[in-house]
């Protein structure tokens, strides 16, 4: 199995960052079974229009603290049709628009009863386009947070959750997120036979719509100003 993973849970249509942890890992972990917070980026990530940036959300109606992979969504909301017309909108002047808004239309066309049927197809198409081909696993598939709770049940930090997380992907690197350093216990995590980087991430900047640029919006954005060949090579650390 993979040697070195990196674990974040589900975004909509999440940043550059995000897929740079992704390309740089030997398998790509979904943490689809954490509790769900209203203040995240589960259900929601921003797209530039003239006035600068503008949010693509979806409608979500759990509460707070549900596990991801079970929140609800809104039937009466249209969202896939307000975010493709958003798109279309925003980005008329851009890149393989409609090709890539149609294939984002395609990957939620199914049912979407719950937040993961848009935010997990959708990161999947996002990575294709970037031309990552890391293996992209879920959590709520390998049953990975039940194992964690048996195996230390009196363990509730994240430094222990994902120390269970590694031993049952059989990998022995974690490449963590910046964040991580507020509440990562390493030498912990270094007694228990593990070793972790965290992944600092330096946003480029590329030709966008609408003036002068805006940073950390969802990799939608490079995609639809560039193209995928070129928001390719930018990813990896080349130019536009």
């Amino acid at each position: 199995m993979a040697t070195r993973i990196a674990g974040i849970q589900p975004g909509y249509l999440p940043w550059l960052g995000f897929f740079d942890q992704m390309q740089n890992v030997d398998a790509f972990l979904v943490a689809d079974e954490m509790p769900y917070s209203t203040s995240g980026w589960c259900r929601r990530n921003r797209v530039k229009g003239p006035e600068g940036a503008v949010w693509l959300t979806l409608p979500v109606r759990s509460p707070a603290a549900t596990p991801i992979d079970a929140v609800r969504l809104d039937p009466d909301v249209p969202w896939r049709r307000k975010h493709a017309a958003t798109l279309r909108h925003l980005y008329a002047r851009g890149c393989e628009v409609e090709d890539l808004v149609a294939a984002l239309e395609t990957a939620v066309a199914g049912p979407a009863e719950r937040m993961v049927d848009a935010s997990i197809p959708t990161l999947r198409l996002i990575a294709q386009r970037l031309g990552i081909t890391t293996p992209i696993l879920l959590s709520s598939e390998l049953g990975l947070e039940a194992r964690y709770r048996a195996r230390y049940p009196d363990r509730p930090e994240p430094t222990w959750r994902i120390a269970s997380y590694l031993e049952d992907l059989g990998a022995r690197s974690l490449l963590e997120g910046a964040a991580g350093r507020d509440y990562f216990d390493v030498p912990t995590f270094r007694e228990l036979g593990f070793e972790v980087t965290f992944h600092d991430y330096v946003h480029p900047t590329y030709p966008q719509l609408h003036g002068a640029f805006v940073s950390h919006l969802s990799a939608i954005d490079l995609l639809l100003c560039v193209g995928a060949d070129r928001a390719g090579r930018v990813l990896r650390g080349g130019s536009a």
